[in-house]
C-alpha cells in the first residue's frame, strides 16, 4: 500500500511564449490491481491511482483515468503551449483517500 510516495513533475520552467513544451510527470506508487492473492489465498485489496489531472494556471491540459491494469510508478508525458507565466499543477488521487498534488512555477518570456 503506498501511502507515502514520490512524485516528480519536469518541465523546462523559462518558456518562449507560443512555443509548446513537454511535461514529465511521474509518481512512485505500487497500483495493486485488487486481483492478486497472498500465499494464503487472501486477496490484496485494490489501492490504485484512479486520476491524474494536470493544469496550467487553473486550466486543464491533460487528464488520465487510470483503472486496475495500469502498473506501477505510472508516467505520462505530454506537450502544453505557453502563454502566460505561472503555475504547472500536477494531481494524483486514487483509492483509500490517497491524494499527491505537486505545484512548479511556469515563466513565459
Amino acid at each position: 500500500m503506498s501511502r507515502s510516495s514520490r512524485a516528480v513533475v519536469t518541465f523546462s520552467n523559462q518558456v518562449k511564449r507560443g512555443e509548446l513544451f513537454s511535461i514529465r510527470a511521474i509518481v512512485q506508487h505500487d497500483m495493486e490491481s485488487g486481483f492478486r492473492h497472498t500465499e494464503q489465498g487472501v486477496r490484496v485489496p485494490r489501492d490504485i491511482i484512479r486520476e491524474f489531472v494536470c493544469t496550467y494556471n487553473g486550466r486543464p491540459v491533460f487528464r488520465a483515468d487510470l483503472h486496475p491494469g495500469i502498473g506501477s510508478n505510472p508516467v505520462f508525458i505530454f506537450d502544453a503551449k505557453a502563454d502566460q507565466s505561472g503555475v504547472i499543477e500536477c494531481r494524483w488521487s486514487g483509492d483509500n483517500d490517497y491524494l499527491t498534488v505537486l505545484q512548479q512555477p511556469i515563466t513565459v518570456l
